[in-house]
């Protein structure tokens, strides 16, 4: 029996560099020992550049030319009515995945397409409305050109509305290409605040511009004053390790947990990191569910029965370190579990301790329309591939 062809759709990214290595191994981290590799193989297709028309023609050659039967990879939601055509017309499956800077479309788009979401989005909602309950009103957003290119600081702010809030101001430290993004400008907004002195602060940044950020924020003798809200991204593990030195506390909304005793999640952690030597990640993490999700389909994987392997996706769930996910997108597609963690860095240790549960929605909730109302337009490339 031939492998089954997974084409992957590939980006450079600069926060995650290993993302399409580590999001394969997750998938191979899945699968039991008496299954073997051989049964699946990846094809990767490097995309030049993060536009609408370099992913089609990415798509075109992995679905065209290297016959694969599953079309996968990082992508933008706003890409993919541009790839469905394609899909449909060979008779093949689609399953994405994406960090959650974009939420997803409440319209129906595709038997044919299926999604594994970090749904950072969710977070940040959850963020928002713990924030006002908290913290009260009037608190100020912080956030560079790109990344309020995204759903982020506009779910945070429906999170707020929700919970009361009527005051929120929002900052764009904008596009500069001759110099830093953040430094220089994140240095006058803090002495601004100084004065103002808003109910929290709330970074949405990536990159090295987290870096830049949370060193300006350490210097402007704002700690222990104003609070300090991130993003899921910028309190992830990959993160806050480069800041252990720095002394500073922070809260977010996370909804992995990579110290967790969890079976699920050591079983995962263990599998990766024997398969790679390195720690795990969320990139791993949605190529582990991936493979979850396909290994119990695997005879009807080797039939290339599509009809029944699509009937059989929409209702698939599997149990995951993230809790129970499922991958098409409609009205019982999964609430992640989300934790409001205050995050103490100091002297080179990281001490994470949960402080409320996060509020979740579905994703069609009708509190979500303005916000697709408004992003009509937006960034093409998904997010953290800078």
């Amino acid at each position: 029996m031939s492998p089954l062809k997974i084409g992957l759709l590939a980006y450079n990214s600069s926060v995650y560099p290993h993302a399409h290595h580590d999001f394969v191994n997750g998938f191979y981290a899945a699968l039991p020992s008496q299954i073997a590799r051989g049964h699946f193989q990846f094809i990767p297709e490097y995309i030049k550049a993060p536009t609408v028309a370099h992913v089609k023609e990415s798509a075109q050659k992995l679905v065209g030319f290297d016959q694969v039967d599953i079309l996968s990879g990082l992508i933008n939601y706003k890409a993919v009515p541009d790839i469905v055509p394609l899909v449909e017309r060979h008779k093949k499956i689609a399953f994405f995945y994406d960090m959650g800077e974009l939420i997803p479309y409440t319209q129906h788009i595709s038997n044919h397409v299926f999604f594994n979401s970090f749904q950072y989005w969710q977070s940040e909602y959850a963020l928002g409305y713990w924030a006002f309950k908290e913290f009260g009103d009037k608190g100020s957003v912080v956030m560079s050109l790109y990344d309020a290119g995204y759903h982020l600081q506009s779910a945070f702010r429906q999170g707020a509305i929700a919970a009361g809030s009527q005051e929120i101001d929002y900052c764009v430290l904008h596009d500069n290409p001759t110099q830093s993004q953040v430094k220089d400008k994140a240095r006058l907004l803090l002495e601004k605040f100084k004065t103002t002195l808003p109910s929290f602060i709330h970074a949405i940044f990536c990159g090295s511009e987290v870096f830049e950020f949370l060193e300006e924020f350490n210097q402007s003798g704002l700690k222990g004053k104003i609070p300090l809200l991130v993003t899921a991204h910028m309190a992830s593990e990959e993160m806050v390790s480069q800041v252990a030195n720095m002394g500073i506390s922070m809260y977010a909304a996370s909804m992995y947990n990579y110290y967790s005793p969890d079976k699920l999640n050591l079983q995962f952690k263990l599998a990766f990191e024997a398969l790679t030597g390195r720690k795990a990640n969320a990139i791993a993490l949605m190529g582990y569910e991936m493979g979850l999700a396909l290994v119990q389909l695997l005879p009807e994987l080797q039939k290339r029965d599509w009809p029944t392997i699509i009937n059989l996706l929409k209702k698939e769930t599997v149990r995951s370190p993230r809790g129970e996910r499922n991958f098409y997108l409609d009205s019982d597609y999964a609430i992640p579990t989300i934790d409001i963690e205050k995050i103490e860095v100091r002297n080179q240790r990281i001490n994470k301790m949960i402080v409320a549960q996060g509020k979740a929605l579905k994703y069609n909730h009708y509190i979500f329309e303005e916000i697709h109302r408004e992003n009509v337009t937006g960034w093409q490339n998904p997010y953290l591939c800078v």
